[in-house]
């Protein structure tokens, strides 16, 4: 799952533990809790409406190794509403660093994947908003949750990141003496770049690319492009998704955004997506799926919250399954 923090969530210190002269623990924690509502979709169905909560264990080391190179390693343990288990596979990584260049071995923690937030957003994207009912899926096609290894190289304006998976979509072996199953054998590669060109002026390109097996109908490729300005307290942004998907159905997604500080601790933010899809014979269905959503940020220090609006035409391009949905999210960490 995606973890991004409200956009006006405050920083929180985290506790630290000095473990040795070279290397110091950090240890945080957090909850979400969210309340929402969706009519919709079905003519005649029940809205929907309930709470959800989000608990997270953040642990966290670093230091200088013995030959001079530094080195950041860390993991996450998540559990989500009533599981009674974490997830173990949240946000692995050992990083060794030179200079501008760093190393990662990790899992759910590939830098600069597919799932950057290039959008300006007074909330979280639209598929952790109202996701399981709509097609748009800023972090479809990345490889972030996949575990692999990854080489990012920081320069003068920004950064660029090559992450490599042996298993598409597969996470850590649950024993480090476990080998996948052939039909898990799928590698993928993908290439970003996250910087800004000029003053005020952030950019993202990503390509990615999965191999097909015995299953798929083709490989899997993503292209993404975006792009977002400031303008004093105004932000403004876009960006354009293609999938080739492993299905054979491809898949085009836009997203254009915009945010407001209106203050110290209030942000607003409008936006609007758009998905076409094709369907196996790359013929467009001429049914596209189209949110405009509206959000507000409001910062109590150790407390973030978020209320947003959402509005669907044709969720997960499915012609007159239309919704309404209302969000209110709490956020904070410890």
């Amino acid at each position: 799952m995606k973890k991004t923090l409200l956009l006006t969530t405050a920083l929180i210190g985290t506790l630290s533990v000095l473990s040795s002269a070279q290397a110091e623990l950090k240890i945080g924690a957090g909850v979400k809790t969210a309340w929402k509502s969706m009519d919709g979709l079905t003519a005649g169905a029940p809205a929907r409406s309930g709470f959800s909560q989000e608990r997270q264990i953040d642990l966290s080391t670093s230091g200088t190794l013995n030959n001079g190179l530094k080195y950041a390693a860390g993991f996450s343990l998540e559990q989500d509403g009533g599981e009674t288990g974490f997830d173990g596979s949240e946000g692995n990584y050992v990083n060794v660093s030179m200079g501008n260049t760093t190393i990662q071995l990790g899992d759910d923690s590939a830098p600069l994947n597919g799932d950057y937030n290039i959008v300006p957003r007074a909330g979280n994207a639209m598929n952790e908003e109202v996701g399981g009912v709509i097609g748009f899926s800023q972090s479809a096609g990345t490889i972030k949750e996949s575990a692999g290894i990854a080489v990012l190289q920081k320069f003068d304006g920004g950064a660029v990141a090559i992450n490599f998976v042996p298993r598409f979509g597969q996470s850590m072996e649950t024993v480090d003496t476990a080998v996948a199953a052939a039909s898990n054998s799928k590698s993928a590669y993908e290439i970003s770049y996250a910087g800004k060109p000029v003053s005020n002026l952030d950019v993202y390109l990503g390509y990615a690319s999965a191999t097909k097996d015995n299953s798929d109908v083709q490989d899997l490729k993503t292209t993404s492009i975006g792009a977002a300005y400031t303008m004093g307290n105004v932000k403004v942004g876009f960006e354009k998704v293609s999938y080739d998907l492993l299905s054979g159905v491809d898949q085009t997604m836009l997203e254009i955004g915009a945010v407001m500080k209106l203050s110290d601790n209030v942000t607003a933010g409008i936006g609007k997506t758009k998905s076409e899809v094709t369907n196996t014979s790359g013929v467009d269905t001429g049914i596209d799926e189209k949110i405009t959503y509206l959000q507000i940020g409001y910062n109590l220090g150790a407390i973030g919250t978020q209320l947003s609006y959402v509005d669907i035409d044709n969720a997960n391009n499915q012609n007159a399954q239309d919704a309404k949905a209302v969000v209110l999210k709490v956020n904070t960490k410890f």
